[in-house]
């Protein structure tokens, strides 16, 4: 799995790894609690699936108030075996890893976590996401060097949200830059037309752009504009530049082009968005 950057395919994670001359698998399809035969105690993995097809982000993860991941017990009766290896890994503080579903067959993979609650009337536990070097410890350390795991969950989350939206929008546009169809993941983000850091800048898929590394900081950077009709605009002063092949064929060649756009019309990039967007493009140029 080590190929894969984020988001890892259930593929991958099903191969598992050979220890002593014997398989073991990281995780379960069938499964949301896996405990392989080799464990006598506690979880190896838990795992959560998308709970939806469509396309529109999940917020099923809000923070609770301690600041945890809220994960729900297999089934309703607490004494199953699950949720009693549930417990066990809850008394024993044994790391765990979770697989948690960006999109169907696709996991963001968190590791090291603990369970720092297990609630046999509400029927769930509580995860926290720890560090790497937490796993080294036999026993915790000075006040002053533990952990902060609430903060490490906080921060796990923001990522998550980040790969889910990646995940959708790359999905939408079946994996090439809207702009110049470049078919290769690693060189491919998921653009916000509205800032994040603006109120309404959901990371939903309405509000992304699928473009290649290049166009993403070219139109972060409004040396790259595109109107509500999905128009490309090349600045006046960037066309001017004479260069090698990157800028004639890479950024001054798409000036006037269309945009490649999603094939499902409700992931389509909402047109208000765009348009204010490319306002502030005119501005910063002219």
């Amino acid at each position: 799995m080590q190929e894969y950057s984020g988001a890892v395919p259930w593929v991958a994670i099903q191969e598992g790894f050979e220890f002593e001359g014997r398989k073991v698998y990281l995780g379960s399809r069938p499964r949301g609690i896996h405990k392989p035969t080799q464990m006598s105690r506690g979880v190896l993995s838990i795992k959560t699936n998308q709970p939806r097809m469509g396309r529109s982000t999940r917020y099923d993860d809000a923070l609770s108030s301690d600041g945890y991941f809220s994960y729900a017990f297999q089934g309703v009766d607490p004494t199953s075996r699950d949720n009693i290896c549930l417990r066990e890994a809850f008394e024993d503080q044994a790391p765990l890893i979770y697989f948690y579903g960006i999109s169907p067959a696709i996991y963001q993979i968190l590791l090291p976590c603990y369970l720092t609650g297990w609630d046999p009337v509400r029927l769930h536990c509580t995860i926290a996401v720890g560090s790497p070097h937490e796993m080294a410890l036999r026993e915790p350390g000075p006040s002053a060097y533990r952990i902060d795991r609430r903060y490490s969950t906080i921060e796990a989350k923001v990522r998550l949200h980040q790969a889910e939206f990646r995940e959708l929008v790359l999905s939408a546009y079946s994996r090439r830059c809207a702009i110049s169809g470049l078919p290769i993941p690693g060189l491919l983000e998921a653009a916000h037309i509205i800032a994040d850091r603006d109120e309404r800048g959901h990371p939903e898929v309405t509000n992304g752009l699928c473009l290649s590394t290049l166009h993403h900081a070219a139109y972060d950077k409004n040396l790259l504009g595109i109107d509500a009709d999905g128009i490309v605009h090349i600045p006046t002063a960037v066309l001017k530049q004479n260069d090698g092949p990157t800028l004639e064929k890479a950024i001054k060649a798409f000036d006037g082009a269309r945009i490649h756009l999603p094939r499902h019309s409700d992931d389509r990039p909402n047109r208000d968005y765009l348009a204010e967007r490319f306002d502030l493009f005119q501005r910063s140029n002219s």
